[in-house]
């Protein structure tokens, strides 16, 4: 046998480029097969931080015992999330039901509600194209067996968020320790104003949630909406998944609210319109002025992006990974690597 492969010194640097190279490329190639895992586990992180989070405001209202406040926290949640879930498939259910059986009067409703105009006959045909013939039918199978996947995946969230909430310490510990030595400190503070910036902004949807979905639902009774308190409940849950998500939960109101006939649909864009200008001109800039301050283009776009890329779960948890990145890019780039003075979160907000 003839002796080893020994490169030239000259080659060297050449050679272990390249291997950075491919060890790179298989690395992404890693992270983009297993990205719906990846969104998962973080969908986890956010559950325990979302748990914590419950559990930090029962000690800091009097309950000592963290770990039993961290019990009540989650049992909290899932009181909640099942109450949600309970109102949105029996109330809501029901009305959906009636609005498949009823399609046909309903787009008839519609058509002659906002069908005189070019654009309102240019939705009639769409929405007579998109139910016409079996095509509804295989958007529901498709539909329902989404549903199913969706529920499995949620369980695994709530179950993982358990897990990581009730002991983060080693899942830190173990960023921080695959971190070269000099940016051990730095990593730690990044994490740090992650974890922070994520309870601000879950903290700010919270609100924003539950101001929006009085808002929607009040403003659907006023106008004469059918099922008007579930309406209202999936306009605010729509407000986690900013821009994209109202628009999306406005088209059953609407189309419930058509299907009512008379002045119903007048009301309801109204009511939606005047909503829209009190949440962008009093409610955002209200609720958002402690969180970070992450450009609207940029979040709309890398929404859009997520969705295209990693579907469903990309859309629903683009706006938290946003925020993530932003902080980390920040902490670790802008911050460490150029010395770049970048303001972070406000003092006022780290003190509450």
């Amino acid at each position: 046998m003839g002796a080893p492969f020994k490169p030239r010194a000259e080659d060297a640097p050449y050679l272990r480029r390249l291997a950075y190279t491919i060890a790179i490329a298989a690395v992404l190639i890693v992270f983009w097969r297993a990205a719906d895992l990846l969104l998962l586990v973080f969908g986890a992180i956010l559950a325990a931080v979302v748990f914590q989070s419950v559990g930090e405001l029962l000690v800091r209202a009097g309950l000592r015992n963290k770990d039993a406040a961290l019990g009540i926290g989650i049992i909290l949640c899932l009181a909640i999330v099942g109450l949600m879930g309970y109102l949105l498939t029996v109330q809501f259910g029901v009305q959906v039901a009636g609005l498949i059986d009823n399609l046909p009067e309903t787009v008839t409703a519609i058509q002659n509600a906002v069908g005189g105009n070019p654009v309102g006959a240019a939705i009639v045909k769409a929405v007579r194209a998109a139910v016409g013939g079996s095509a509804i039918a295989d958007r529901l199978g498709l539909l329902i067996t989404g549903t199913g996947e969706v529920m499995l995946n949620f369980l695994i969230v709530l179950v993982g968020g358990m897990f990581i909430a009730a002991n983060p310490g080693p899942y830190r510990r173990a960023i921080i320790l695959l971190t070269p030595h000099g940016g051990r400190t730095t990593m730690a503070r990044a994490l740090d104003e992650m974890a922070l910036a994520l309870r601000l902004w879950l903290k700010a949807k919270l609100i924003s949630m539950t101001v929006m979905g009085i808002l929607i639902g009040g403003s659907l009774y006023l106008a004469g909406v059918e099922q008007w308190a579930a309406l209202g409940l999936l306009g605010g849950i729509s407000e986690f998944v900013p821009y994209v998500g109202p628009v999306v939960a406005m088209l059953p109101a609407i189309a419930i609210a058509a299907a009512q006939g008379g002045a119903v649909l007048t009301y309801t864009l109204i009511a939606f319109v005047a909503i829209r200008v009190i949440e962008a001109w009093m409610i955002t800039p209200l609720v958002n002025r402690q969180v970070v301050n992450i450009p609207p283009a940029l979040t709309l776009f890398v929404i859009l992006g997520a969705g295209a890329v990693f579907g469903i779960y990309g859309v629903f948890f683009a706006g938290a990974l946003l925020v993530v990145t932003y902080v980390g890019v920040r902490e670790l780039y802008l911050r460490d690597t150029l010395g770049e003075d970048i303001d972070g979160v406000p003092a006022e907000a780290k003190e509450d």
